[in-house]
């Protein structure tokens, strides 16, 4: 096994996911890392993500101009520079930069989010002998991964042409709502939370005001510098 696959099978043995379910990375993340803070935030469209950590606590932020399918495999993808490398430096994911700690980054994410073992047991449960727009859109939409995520996955195993990624990669969000499927999977975060943040930077502010650290006007001027004026109004 791969060094960065068997750390992605690490990490979900460690979290009691066993190595055939999918995964909500979010709400996963947030139970398991009680330290850390997720901020939204409309970046450029060369930047996934970004991550930074002090011996306690870790923020990621995610670009919420990306499909939930993307912010998920970023998460992961960040989760994999916070967790298994050594640097106090911030980790800004361009995605026209592929040096060696990025694809393995990427690698990472692909791995944690459908780990092989996975991929070829839903081959086999569901019979697929060639891959068709169907399955692909299935599969994606069971483990929540991004559609072209899945389409490079799928191409990096050989299990489709550089044909049929180009030839299914296109208008996901019409083919998967014909097929019956929600379509949020494809969209990016709605307006209100293109600016968001979850996790301890949020808990945190409420903790210390009701311990009278800080006044009413100082929480709420707090809230809204991390972009949740829903809990001030």
């Amino acid at each position: 096994m791969d060094i960065i696959e068997k750390k992605a099978t690490e990490l979900r043995r460690d979290w009691g996911i066993d190595i055939y379910s999918p995964i909500n990375i979010f709400n996963t993340f947030l139970e398991k890392k009680p330290n850390s803070t997720l901020l939204w935030l409309p970046l450029k469209t060369n930047i996934s993500g970004a991550c930074a950590k002090t011996e306690d606590d870790l923020l990621i932020v995610i670009n919420s101009c990306n499909s939930k399918g993307r912010q998920n495999f970023t998460l992961a993808h960040e989760l994999y520079h916070a967790l298994y490398e050594d640097s106090d430096e911030w980790f800004i994911c361009n995605t026209k930069i592929k040096n060696d700690a990025e694809k393995n980054a990427d690698l990472f994410a692909s791995q944690l989010l459908l780990p092989n073992a996975t991929l070829y047991e839903f081959i086999n449960k569901h019979n697929i002998e060639a891959w068709s727009l169907d399955d692909i859109i299935k599969c994606e939409q069971y483990f929540n991964i991004s559609h072209q995520a899945m389409l490079v996955r799928l191409k990096q195993e050989k299990l489709i042409s550089s044909n049929d990624l180009d030839k299914f990669k296109d208008n996901i969000i019409r083919e998967a709502s014909i097929r019956g499927f929600e379509t949020d999977l494809y969209k990016s975060s709605p307006k209100n939370r293109e600016y968001y943040a979850l996790g301890s930077g949020v808990s945190l502010i409420e903790k210390v005001f009701k311990k009278n650290k800080i006044s009413k006007g100082k929480k709420d001027e707090l809230l809204m510098d991390i972009f949740r004026s829903d809990l001030v109004f």
